[in-house]
C-alpha cells in the first residue's frame, strides 16, 4: 500500500506541478495584457442581454450597460414573457437610461432548446429585421457587473479577422462571506488556467463576435435544440480553425450568496452540461480529480493509521506537503491576478485569498462528487425549467415551473418612447 500512493503520490505532485505552471503562464498573460484605448476598432454594436427572474444586485449589474465607453452601440434585453420579474425592472431601467437605444423582447417559451438560446435567437431575429448596420455581437449576462471599458475591450480585438471571438470570463465575490460562496469562488476561478491568447471556450456572459462572422458559421442554425450557447459557439468557432481570445480586463465581477445546496446544485450542473457538450474535458476532469482525491486524502488517511501506530514516512510526508503547497501557491497566483484585474473589488478580491491558498483539496472533493453525479442521466434544472439533454442538438423540456402568460405567438418588444416592433417567437 506503501509503494501504491508513493507512486501516485509522485504523479500527482507532478500534476500540481503543471497547474502551477499554467496558473504562472495565465498571470503573465494577464498581466501583460494592458488595453490600448486609443485608434482602436469599434464599429456599431449590439448588447444582447437574456434575462430571467432577479438574481443578486440585478439593477446594480444591469446599469453599467447603459453608460459603456463606446460611441455607437445599443442594447437588446429579453426576456421569456411579461410576467417575469425582470421585465418590469428592466423597463424601468431603459426609461431612465433614455439616452441609450435599448430594446425589450419578449420571446415566448422556448420547445425543444434551452430558454437562454430561444431569448438569444429571438434578439437576432428582431435585430435582423431592425438594423443592418451593426457589426458586432456582444452577448452578456445579467448576473455580471461589467466596468465602463467592458465593451470596449471585448470589441476592440475583433479588427483582427484571424479572431473568430473575444470573451471574458466572471469571478464570484462572496456575499456576507458564505463558506458555500467562497467554496464556489475557488472552483470557479480554476477554470482561469483555460484562457489565454488561445482560449479553450468562450463564456456566453461576455464574448463579442463579428455580425458576419456569426452568420458565416451559422452560429443561431447550430444553436437550435442546444442548452449550451458558449458550448456550441466555442465549438463551432473552433472548427472553423478561428481562435478565441481572452481578454483579461473584461474579467468581470458575479455576486454570489450561495448555499451549499445551491453551490452543489450550480457546479454539478456545470459538469453535466460538460459531459455532454465536451466529453473530453469531462473525462479530463473525472481522472484529474480522481487521482488527486484518491491520492491525497488516501495517503493522508494512511499516514494518520500507521502514525497512531507508531510508524512513519518522510518521503510521502514531503510530497503531500509540496502538493497542497503548490496547490496553495496556484490558488494564489489566480487570486492575485484577480485583485489587480477587479480594482474596484480588490479589497474584497483579497479578502478572499486565505480561501484560494487553503482550500484546494475541498474544491477537488467538489469536484469528484460532480462529476459522479453528472454521470448519472442528462436531465438538469436551469432557472426552474428542467432540460433533458438528449445531445448536443436535442433537448427536451420536461419541467417549467409555471404556464407564461404571452398573450399571443409574436414576441412584443418595447423602445423607450413607446417606439415598438414585432418579432417572431415561433419555436425554435
Amino acid at each position: 500500500m506503501y509503494t501504491f500512493f508513493l507512486v501516485l503520490g509522485f504523479i500527482l505532485f507532478l500534476q500540481s506541478l503543471l497547474s502551477f505552471g499554467a496558473a504562472l503562464r495565465f498571470a503573465r498573460y494577464a498581466l501583460r495584457q494592458l488595453p490600448q484605448r486609443t485608434n482602436r476598432y469599434q464599429p456599431k454594436a449590439v448588447v444582447i442581454v437574456p434575462c430571467k427572474g432577479l438574481e443578486h444586485d440585478f439593477e446594480e449589474n444591469i446599469r453599467p450597460l447603459f453608460v459603456q465607453d463606446y460611441r455607437d452601440y445599443e442594447i437588446i434585453f429579453v426576456t421569456e414573457s411579461q410576467n417575469d420579474p425582470a421585465h418590469a425592472a428592466l423597463t424601468q431601467l431603459i426609461q431612465s437610461h433614455s439616452h441609450r437605444p435599448a430594446w425589450l423582447v419578449v420571446a415566448g417559451e422556448a420547445r425543444g432548446c434551452g430558454q437562454k438560446i430561444h431569448n438569444l435567437c429571438a434578439a437576432i431575429d428582431m435585430l435582423n429585421a431592425i438594423d443592418r448596420r451593426a457589426e458586432v455581437l456582444v452577448f452578456a449576462d445579467s448576473d455580471a457587473r461589467p466596468t465602463k471599458h467592458w465593451l470596449a475591450d471585448l470589441v476592440a480585438p475583433l479588427g483582427d479577422k484571424r479572431i473568430g471571438a473575444t470573451t471574458g470570463f466572471r469571478w464570484y465575490l462572496p456575499v456576507n462571506n458564505r463558506f458555500a460562496s467562497i467554496l464556489l469562488s475557488v472552483w470557479n476561478a480554476s477554470a482561469l488556467s483555460l484562457l489565454g491568447e488561445r482560449s479553450g471556450f468562450a463564456w456566453g456572459g461576455a464574448t463579442a463576435v463579428r455580425r458576419e462572422n456569426f452568420d458565416k458559421l451559422n452560429i443561431q442554425g447550430r444553436w437550435r435544440g442546444a442548452v449550451s450557447d458558449d458550448y456550441v459557439l466555442t465549438a463551432t468557432v473552433h472548427e472553423a480553425g478561428q481562435r478565441i481570445k481572452f481578454i483579461p480586463s473584461c474579467l468581470v465581477a458575479s455576486h454570489s450568496d450561495a448555499n451549499l445546496g445551491e453551490l452543489l446544485e450550480f457546479t454539478t450542473r456545470q459538469m453535466r452540461i460538460t459531459r455532454v457538450y465536451s466529453p473530453r474535458v469531462w473525462q479530463a476532469t473525472c481522472l484529474s480529480h480522481s487521482l488527486y482525491n484518491l491520492t491525497f486524502w488516501g495517503s493522508l488517511l494512511w499516514l494518520i493509521v500507521k502514525g497512531m501506530q507508531g510508524q512513519t514516512s518522510l518521503t510521502l510526508t514531503v510530497l503531500l506537503c509540496g502538493i497542497f503547497l503548490l496547490g496553495a501557491a496556484t490558488g494564489l497566483a489566480r487570486a492575485t491576478v484577480a485583485s489587480y484585474l477587479l480594482r474596484a473589488d480588490r479589497a474584497q478580491v483579497q479578502k478572499s485569498r486565505w480561501a484560494f491558498a487553503l482550500l484546494s483539496p475541498l474544491v477537488s472533493l467538489v469536484y469528484l462528487y460532480n462529476v459522479i453525479a453528472s454521470a448519472i442521466g442528462k436531465r438538469i434544472v436551469w432557472r426552474g425549467i428542467g432540460y433533458e439533454m438528449i445531445s448536443p442538438r436535442e433537448t427536451v423540456i420536461w419541467q417549467r415551473p409555471q404556464p407564461s402568460a404571452t398573450p399571443d405567438r409574436a414576441a412584443r418588444s418595447q423602445r423607450p418612447r413607446k417606439a415598438s416592433v414585432r418579432s417572431s417567437s415561433q419555436n425554435r
